[in-house]
């Protein structure tokens, strides 16, 4: 069946009422915590910040990329340039550097580490049955980096395919002074959000134009997330937020892993006109749906617990 203009424009009407529903609901993150964001202190019980830290170190030595003792922190002036040149060039963000290649291979290596971390997640956080993104996303933010990306971009996931009804974790690996990742209500994110008619195409539009006045008016209520190193900052996947580039007042490298997970009871894989809506803009064009090459894993967290 040819895609017509109308039957695009038809589907985009559906989807933006579907997302005008969704951001008018009370979601499970807001049940469960009774707030839209959490910032948990792994350090008092199993600081997983340090734990994915020191593996990293240990992955970079033996692949011969660092020093045994290299300083994360400091990782842009202790390893070759080579490794932040850009190799990966695509649209919307999609660019990213040679060392986020080897992170990648990093996260491939060490999924027992990841789903011990899910484990504790389940037992410790959410104390519910979910799915979760198969392979979560290591990032490098590097002070000077050339700037191929358009930062900030501010969004909520699900703009970009991710269900609304995930939910988000990120934390740091790095003890940053300052994370540079900032973050609206869920209040004013629905009511910004609103101005666009819940459309998330023309979201996407603006998004990536380096407008400057959509960029300020993100930080106009936005907060900025602290203590990204002894902390798990777990949000509802509707609040908007960004990264900013590293700057003056931080020109440390600061590591990141996010990545996200969707409640059992929540899921679903919703078509709009026989098309999917949870399909990622990424370059893998990830599909977020249990046992999908880039999505959610086969199984749920639970049937991963009784595997062990």
């Amino acid at each position: 069946m040819l895609w017509t203009s109308r039957a695009k424009e038809a589907n985009m009407n559906k989807i933006s009422q579907y997302y005008k529903e969704i951001y008018s609901e009370t979601s499970s993150f807001q049940n469960l915590f009774d707030s839209e964001f959490i910032n948990y202190n792994s350090r008092e019980d199993k600081h997983w910040n340090f734990i994915f830290k020191d593996e990293l170190k240990k992955f970079l030595f033996s692949n011969e990329i660092s020093s045994k003792d290299v300083n994360l922190e400091n990782l842009h002036n202790e390893i070759g340039q080579e490794y932040f040149s850009f190799n990966t060039i695509g649209q919307q963000n999609n660019s990213r550097p040679k060392i986020s290649d080897i992170g990648f291979d990093f996260i491939l290596q060490k999924e027992s580490l990841y789903h011990d971390f899910l484990r504790w997640v389940r037992k410790k956080i959410i104390k519910k049955n979910f799915y979760f993104q198969k392979t979560p996303t290591i990032r490098f933010h590097v002070p000077g980096i050339e700037k191929r990306l358009s930062l900030p971009a501010w969004h909520s996931d699900s703009f970009f395919g991710h269900s609304p009804k995930e939910i988000n974790f990120w934390f740091g690996l790095t003890d940053n002074k300052h994370s540079d990742f900032w973050m609206n209500s869920l209040q004013d994110s629905e009511k910004w959000f609103q101005e666009y008619s819940y459309d998330r195409e023309a979201w996407k539009n603006i998004c990536f134009s380096n407008d400057s006045d959509f960029i300020k008016k993100g930080f106009i209520n936005a907060f900025e997330v602290c203590d990204i190193y002894d902390n798990l900052a777990i949000f509802d996947s509707r609040c908007i937020h960004t990264v900013d580039y590293r700057s003056e007042r931080d020109p440390t490298t600061k590591i990141t892993i996010d990545m996200r997970i969707i409640l059992v009871d929540d899921y679903e894989w919703l078509l709009v006109e026989e098309r999917p809506i949870f399909v990622g803009d990424g370059i893998k064009k990830a599909e977020f749906r249990p046992g999908s090459k880039y999505g959610y894993h086969k199984k749920s967290i639970d049937e991963i617990m009784f595997d062990k």
